[in-house]
């Protein structure tokens, strides 16, 4: 049944999440020598933007990049300079993570996820958003809460799998917290982790790891007027967009003639929890006052 589900969706699903898996970074070096990574330009301090690069990374290269770099003192909060001048207190916090998965570098820490279950995650640069295991999910109790997961694909360098859509209330790393995280629910690559934590948790920090310290240093940007919820007008169009998509192709999957009732009803729950979804996701837009060109 998925396979042929597969075939209906074809290329239009990942072409449409192409710019959401892209991976894309920013990297830049501050006075003191030390890398900084970041997922939009707005986390970037003024004075760095003009030498940013960007970057399609991964947990192992940005690893390499800050062992190079001299560490540099931090605290709880700090009191610096905001873009735009003037001085705001913006938090920084520190959080220690595991090196190594046997014999491969990886940045190891542990996440609590809705407030209730904290188990070990990698951290990939390289993912764009949030994948935990099934067991996690089963943890959280998301396969029986009815508040919507859809079935779709997630795609990856060993090709196509079976995956969950939905959403999370709230993910934590140390103190760095962030709400409303969309999350794919899918076999995780390791034993040693639960699957991984991408750009999308840490939209509204810079980082940096300290390898020395073995420590990831999150700071907080200052908040930007412009992206309602911490989230800016590309986040919003293609959370709504990717939904969308997966809506309608089940749609049209389940008005195949070659379905037999079996797979018709599971089609239309597929469609059904898409809705859900993206309900979800409007009352989520509606809260933070986003306007409705972007949804």
């Amino acid at each position: 049944m998925f396979t042929a589900f597969l075939r209906v969706l074809g290329m239009t699903i990942f072409s449409v999440c192409s710019p959401v898996l892209a991976g894309e970074l920013l990297r830049w070096v501050d006075d003191s020598g030390v890398t900084h990574f970041a997922r939009s330009l707005e986390a970037v301090p003024k004075k760095y933007r003009s030498q940013v690069k960007l970057e399609k990374s991964n947990t192992e290269s940005v690893l390499k990049s800050a062992s190079n770099q001299p560490p540099s003192p931090n605290g709880r909060l700090q009191d610096g300079t905001v873009p735009g001048g003037g001085k705001s207190k913006l938090h920084v916090y520190e959080v220690p993570f595991e090196a190594y998965e046997g014999d491969a570098q990886r940045v190891i820490v542990s996440v609590t996820f809705n407030g209730t279950v904290t188990v070990p995650m990698a951290i990939d640069t390289g993912a764009p958003g949030l994948i935990i295991s099934p067991r996690v999910a089963k943890r959280l109790g998301l396969f029986e809460n009815g508040e919507g997961m859809v079935l779709t694909a997630a795609g990856g360098i060993g090709g196509k799998a079976p995956a969950v859509r939905t959403f999370l209330d709230t993910v934590q790393v140390g103190d760095a917290k962030d709400t409303f995280i969309p999350d794919t629910i899918t076999d995780s690559i390791s034993e040693s982790f639960e699957g991984l934590i991408g750009m999308v948790f840490m939209s509204k920090y810079s980082f940096k790891i300290d390898s020395v310290k073995q420590v990831v240093i999150f700071e907080e940007a200052q908040p930007d007027p412009q992206a309602p919820g911490g989230r800016h007008e590309r986040w919003w169009r293609s959370q709504f967009k990717e939904l969308h998509v997966l809506h309608d192709a089940w749609e049209l999957y389940s008005s195949g003639k070659d379905l037999d009732d079996q797979e018709r009803d599971f089609a239309r729950r597929q469609v059904t929890e898409a809705e859900k979804l993206l309900s979800k996701l409007d009352r989520y837009a509606g809260l933070n006052s986003v306007p409705h060109p972007w949804r």
